[in-house]
């Protein structure tokens, strides 16, 4: 149960849109404790049309890599707006999971209560394993260079030849 209702949240957020009150404004009106709570709920607003979680979302293991990935250029807040992940600790929790557990360790988890008996866990990875997690990882980041150059000069190329044409 969070600590404030959707209806809540989304009123004061559509004070702050509207331009009625100011963020510090509001954080003092409604005695929330910081605006970064207000920013998360206004960005969640912005790219989803809505505040909190009717439905929870599973994310799959590629597209928790790929998260990660946009992190070593980009702010854990601005991965979350653009990947439409929220809260943004999810992505803090992801990464501390992949630091732990390696690649395996971003497996969906089955819903629900587990069985008591004969249930499996996840064993930090062996040295040899992580560094294997860890060059999987680096080609994966290669790769994903290597086509957005290829995709940068077939811009460029094309650019020119539109140049050349005029």
């Amino acid at each position: 149960m969070s600590k404030y209702s959707y209806e809540f949240k989304l009123m004061v957020v559509k004070e702050w849109l509207s331009g009625q009150n100011s963020l510090i404004e509001l954080v003092k009106k409604y005695a929330i404790n910081n605006d970064h709570a207000i920013r998360e709920w206004r960005d969640h607003y912005l790219v989803t049309g809505s505040i909190g979680f009717k439905n929870q979302k599973t994310y799959s293991q590629d597209f928790k890599m790929t998260v990660l990935n946009y992190l070593e250029t980009h702010s854990q807040s601005e991965a979350a707006r653009y990947f439409a992940v929220f809260p943004s600790t999810t992505i803090a929790n992801w990464l501390r999971t992949y630091r732990k557990f390696g690649y395996n360790g971003l497996k969906p988890k089955p819903k629900g209560r587990q069985p008591t008996m004969g249930r499996k866990r996840i064993h930090p990875l062996t040295p040899e394993q992580q560094e294997l997690a860890d060059l999987k990882q680096e080609n994966h980041q290669l790769e994903m260079e290597n086509a957005v150059l290829k995709k940068l000069k077939a811009l460029v190329d094309q650019r020119t030849e539109k140049n050349k044409r005029q």
